[in-house]
């Protein structure tokens, strides 16, 4: 394909806005908003380490990938090693059916969706973000891409100018969720989106969890996935966000994440990412007042030749707030892994860590680390710790002595590993997380 210019690029973008408008017959400000993501777009900075200008210009030109059917009707229109992956994984035929983004109209579903109309009368709002930009416009002006900027770099220009999808989650004040949150069954089709727009606001003394994404979403039909999401935890809120990525490996990720915890407020996130794609770039940032605390959990698993770089930023600006950015990394084959963490101390008798632990699987496998630890005051507490080792000979022969083969011996090892950060998902999915690791390292992916 001849390379394009950035004027074609900014052509094709604009024609893109017009369609989105048209379909979703969104309101003109946020048309507006998208124009603006458009005229950032030629001069915003590019600085990714994996994609360049010109790729990044073809992604626009031609996003769709080869290959796969132009339209998934049934499970049999699957490509056959896809089909065959969701078979070996022992997920359900409906669960296949969700994963796949299949329109199925199950009782399931139905019974789900009146479940959700009843949570919205105590005041939980979830609407995919094309919805609430109609129902809700005032509270989704007042926050829609507060966290970021169009000018920053091309990709949150792009991603400004053509979202498509996403998810608007709100909690009103005082109110506990006792179940977790499964945003994947509700996108359905849109978890197919190239650029996914999430907000997530939880009002005062709010409790709930949120599980984003699914173990297998096969059929990303796009090569290159910008989602943005925006979270304001409002005091003393205790929020949880479990995001779960396996991406094919035909597929560069470049998640963007910001959030604001407030006063005495909590917030884990926690990313398992058990296929990173061709390529995951990562750098989420937290605000954190006085008595909030934040914690950020990365699993990952590298496999073949893939690249991953992911960071996180901190900035403890109120007295007594604590940020913990922890990783646990798995790397197999050819693959790099590189973390990054930066905790910035703002205020008094603040407190923060970092760790950094990797099992590396191959003597081609890259792993890299780089904390950061920055104080502005006399009395903050920071630290970080990192190890970088391969599986022990006396650990595999202890196991192996005990009737285990030596490939059920390396899962044993590794599922141990990564057990600890798996504490808070639900069972159904640490099914499937333990499958995907037990393929991944006897080769079966």
């Amino acid at each position: 394909m001849s390379e394009i210019t950035i004027q074609e690029a900014k052509e094709i973008i604009a024609q893109e806005i017009e369609n989105l408008a048209r379909r979703n017959k969104e309101p003109e400000w946020m048309t507006r908003i998208r124009y603006k993501g458009l005229e950032a777009f030629e001069k915003a900075p590019h600085n990714d380490p994996v994609i360049s200008k010109d790729e990044l210009l073809r992604f626009i030109a031609k996003p769709e990938i080869e290959g796969l059917p132009e339209h998934i009707e049934s499970l049999d229109d699957l490509p056959p090693e896809m089909k065959a992956l969701l078979d070996r994984l022992g997920i359900s035929e409906v669960e296949q059916k969700y994963i796949a983004g299949l329109a199925v109209q199950t009782d399931t579903g139905i019974i789900y969706n009146q479940f959700l109309q009843e949570w919205a009368k105590k005041g939980l709002i979830v609407l995919p973000m094309e919805e609430a930009v109609k129902k809700y416009p005032d509270v989704v002006k007042r926050h829609f891409l507060q966290m970021f900027s169009v000018n920053e770099s091309k990709m949150a220009a792009y991603h400004t100018a053509v979202w498509n999808g996403g998810i608007f989650l709100y909690v009103k004040e005082g109110l506990k969720v006792p179940f977790p949150l499964h945003l994947f069954f509700l996108i359905q089709e849109s978890a197919l989106a190239q650029a996914p727009h999430i907000i997530i606001i939880a009002e005062r003394n709010t409790e709930f969890h949120l599980i984003e994404g699914c173990t297998a979403p096969v059929l990303v039909r796009h090569s290159l996935h910008l989602d943005m999401t925006e979270a304001y935890i409002h005091d003393r809120a205790k929020v949880q966000l479990t995001v779960l990525q396996n991406w094919p490996e035909y597929v560069h990720t470049r998640p963007m994440t910001r959030a604001r915890i407030g006063k005495n407020a909590r917030f884990i996130n926690t990313t398992v990412g058990l296929g990173t794609g061709r390529s995951n770039i990562a750098n989420p940032k937290y605000w954190v007042e006085e008595n909030g605390y934040v914690e950020l959990n990365g699993i990952i698993l590298g496999q073949k030749d893939w690249y991953v770089d992911l960071g996180g930023e901190m900035y403890l600006q109120g007295r007594e707030a604590a940020g913990i950015n922890a990783s646990k990394a798995v790397i197999m084959d050819e693959s790099t892994v590189i973390t990054r963490g930066k905790i910035v101390a703002e205020a008094p008798r603040t407190k923060g860590h970092i760790s950094c632990d990797a099992l590396l699987m191959s003597d081609k496998a890259v792993m890299e680390t780089y904390p950061g630890l920055v104080s502005r005051v006399d009395d903050a507490e920071l630290s970080h710790e990192a190890a970088i080792g391969k599986i022990r000979e006396e650990e595999l022969f202890y196991l192996m002595s005990r009737g285990l083969s030596e490939e059920k011996a390396t899962q044993l090892i590794v599922k141990g590993f990564l057990e600890p950060m798996l504490k808070d998902i639900p069972m159904e999915f640490l099914v499937e997380i333990r499958k995907i690791i037990e393929l991944a390292v006897s080769g079966g992916m």
